[in-house]
């Protein structure tokens, strides 16, 4: 091989391992493309969106777990793709608060065999922030005394008449709205809609064959405040119940103990608890199926990943959703 072709595949070698490094510095440290695969945030966010998220928009947090296969998350084909023997504390830089309404991607914080950074990634929207107080009361949320309404996107479950569906199936055709099928229970069929799209067909249907909303009684009514950073929390026997998750989490490889209604930590009994993270409260927009605070209680800032700012492309089976494409998310 002569001197001037070594040269350029040295030369070609430097540039493509200079251009891998830069993009994984990027990735790391400022911007991810996600793939929306599940439809917990319809219809903000669709099945087959690819989005970017801002690593920097709540500060830049750095890698926990230091011996992984760079460009992969948890595994390669099937294989894990990391070992948890080593692994940094964790650490954020320029951390700036979160905003009410964003939509943020975070890991999984029940997956605590897992090192922070490669646990399950979980997408939904911030709607309450660290001491704020939090009701719910039979499924409804009420935060600092105002009840929550989610945004016009957000999904819910609607019934209405059988009689009805001839009606609203051409009302709907014509407002060029997507009715799902839905499931007959006695002369009522339930089905899935966006508040918005409740509302249009409302103000369309005649008054007998109105939409009506399907309230969940599924929660008790009670009422926390969302912990921040440094707050002492009195650990009575109905605290105990609400933080107990969060205080095993923050204390970690101590011996953690509830006994007679009381905190126990390394067998010090403890009257109050002072949080070594801020928490949050993360709903979807699709409250039909989804994993959010609902079901996995409050978030803490250690687990936000970054901010969801724009879809930079999207698709379903019929190809290109051209109109989605370059996006903003709000």
């Amino acid at each position: 091989m002569s001197s001037k072709k070594k040269n350029i595949y040295v030369y070609l070698g430097k540039v493509i391992l200079v251009t891998l490094l830069i993009v994984l510095l990027v990735r790391t440290f400022f911007l991810e493309s996600f793939s929306v695969s599940s439809s917990q945030m319809e219809t903000t966010l669709l099945k087959g969106d690819k989005i970017l998220i801002n690593k920097t928009a709540y500060g830049i947090r750095m890698p926990v777990t230091l011996l992984s296969i760079p460009f992969t998350f948890d595994n390669v084909f099937g294989i894990q793709s990391y070992s948890a023997a080593l692994q940094a504390p964790y650490k954020r830089f320029f951390a700036r608060s979160m905003g009410r309404h964003d939509i943020v991607l975070f890991n999984n914080p029940l997956e605590t065999d897992k090192p922070l950074d490669k646990r399950s990634l979980l997408l939904s929207r911030c709607v309450a922030l660290p001491g704020d107080s939090l009701q719910v009361e039979n499924g409804l949320f009420i935060i600092n005394g105002r009840p929550y309404s989610g945004c016009p996107n957000t999904m819910e479950e609607y019934s209405f008449k059988v009689s009805a569906k001839k009606e609203l199936d051409d009302i709907a055709k014509e407002l060029h709205i997507s009715v799902p099928l839905g499931t007959v229970q006695g002369d009522s069929v339930i089905t899935h809609l966006s508040r918005y799209d409740a509302f249009v067909l409302n103000e369309s249907l005649s008054d007998s064959l109105t939409l009506v909303l399907c309230k969940k009684d599924t929660l008790k009514s009670h009422t926390f405040l969302i912990p921040f950073k440094g707050k002492i929390i009195d650990m009575d026997e109905n605290n105990l119940i609400m933080y107990k998750q969060m205080i095993l989490q923050e204390q970690k490889g101590k011996d953690v103990k509830i006994e007679n209604g009381e905190l126990v930590i390394d067998g010090i009994k403890q009257i109050d608890y002072t949080f070594e993270d801020s928490y949050y409260w993360m709903l979807s927009d699709n409250s039909i199926h989804s994993i959010d605070s609902r079901s996995i209680g409050f978030i803490p800032f250690s687990s936000i990943v970054g901010k969801a700012s724009l879809i930079w492309h999207s698709s379903d089976e019929n190809g290109t959703r051209t109109e989605r494409c370059f996006s903003s998310i709000k």
